[in-house]
């Protein structure tokens, strides 16, 4: 007993101590990813290593006086910064611990790849945003309410260029249209300056949500998915079908039946985990989580060493 209190206390708090601090910063920088805030991540990086030279190593005391006054204001100025990417990253947070109430089916699915791939070949642009754990209501207020169930025909009436609510996005819950002409936010990232207008909104709501965005390029006909504000192409209808099974929530008619409790839930969940989702997970941001990490232990190194 008092090996296993000693390998407690000695590895396991400090490990989980690193981790849990690495899963924070990691989280942080998912949410600023994407956007100019990014820079001011940075920024304040390079202050906390300036107070440290500054205070423990050259003992200069004005910039040190200075440096203790500013930190002592750091809350109130990061909560009037960060008050956008704050809720932001709380939502997704709380979007990745609870479980949705209902999946999304197969048909439904079906459904938008038919109409994806017919406008791919008449050149008819398109974005269709699947709402998964994150609300999307914000955007659907201030959109035209359609609460109607997925169709092709009814998609491709919607992006006719001469239907009034063909331009901006259709947001999509729970197999029904919830909303068309929906105003999306435009990425700034510089990565993505050279696209168009739909691909931008489709990298800025997926690196802010969990959604699954859908973009069809009036310019050149392409079809893509963007997850995590990452874009990745098709040009097969069932390769397409495919993947959009594999990143949604599938859940077949006898899931809603038996599976009435979070317990059989969570059960579910882990049956449908493959192998080679899971190497998707860890090489995902995977320059991030090694930042986080190194952040992490570099912090505790200083905390451990006062």
């Amino acid at each position: 007993m008092d090996l296993f209190v000693a390998i407690w206390s000695t590895y396991i708090v400090n490990i989980l101590d690193i981790l849990i601090v690495s899963y924070i910063f990691y989280r942080t920088l998912l949410v600023t990813k994407g956007t100019r805030t990014i820079q001011i991540v940075i920024g304040l990086i390079i202050l906390v290593g300036i107070t440290i030279l500054a205070r423990d190593i050259l003992h200069l005391r004005m910039l040190t006086w200075l440096m203790n006054k500013f930190w002592l204001a750091v809350a109130i100025i990061l909560a009037v910064i960060f008050q956008t990417e704050i809720r932001y990253g709380l939502a997704k947070l709380g979007s990745k611990i609870f479980f949705s109430n209902k999946g999304i089916k197969v048909d439904f699915l079906e459904e938008i790849v038919e109409a994806v791939i017919e406008m791919s070949k008449i050149r008819i642009g398109a974005l269709i945003v699947l709402e998964k754990d994150f609300s999307l209501k914000m955007y659907t207020d201030q959109a035209t309410f359609l609460d109607a169930k997925v169709s092709h025909e009814l998609l491709l009436s919607i992006f006719n260029t001469k239907s009034p609510i063909h331009d901006g996005a259709v947001i999509i819950k729970n197999g029904k249209i919830q909303a068309a002409s929906c105003v999306l936010p435009v990425s700034t990232e510089i990565e993505v300056k050279h696209l168009g207008t739909r691909h931008r909104a489709a990298v800025g709501l997926s690196s802010l949500t969990d959604a699954i965005v859908i973009v069809v390029s009036e310019e050149t006909g392409s079809i893509s998915i963007v997850i995590d504000g990452k874009i990745e192409k098709y040009t097969n209808a069932k390769k397409l079908l495919e993947d959009l099974k594999e990143n949604c929530i599938v859940l077949e008619e006898k899931d809603d039946k038996y599976e009435k409790n979070i317990f059989q839930k969570i059960i579910s969940k882990f049956k449908k985990i493959k192998l080679k989702n899971i190497k998707k997970r860890i090489m995902l941001n995977w320059t991030f989580k090694v930042l986080s990490f190194f952040l992490a232990l570099v912090f505790w190194m200083y905390i451990v060493a006062l």
